[in-house]
């Protein structure tokens, strides 16, 4: 596999870390682009108000997406258990 189908990406609903390119990522399109999920009730989410997750980041917004990341150094997961 290429350095493609094994970047690190994060869900746009709950910020769990996934692989791209893993079998079990779950894929979505919303106007034209692909957007990626650990969980199909995150594919559900989505689609139910995309522009919702999409929105550019606010000052919370870069502290939240920090506190995934130290929560996947930290315990192992970035987010709630979606599965």
């Amino acid at each position: 596999m290429g350095a493609y189908a094994q970047e690190k990406i994060l869900d746009p609903v709950c910020g769990m870390e996934i692989t791209r390119g893993d079998p079990d990522t779950l894929i979505s399109s919303y106007k034209g682009q692909p957007y990626y999920f650990c969980a199909q009730c995150c594919v559900r989410v989505f689609k139910k108000n995309p522009e919702r997750y999409l929105k550019a980041k606010t000052p919370f917004g870069r502290f939240l997406a920090r506190l995934v990341r130290a929560n996947v150094k930290v315990f192992g997961r970035a987010g709630p258990p979606c599965h």
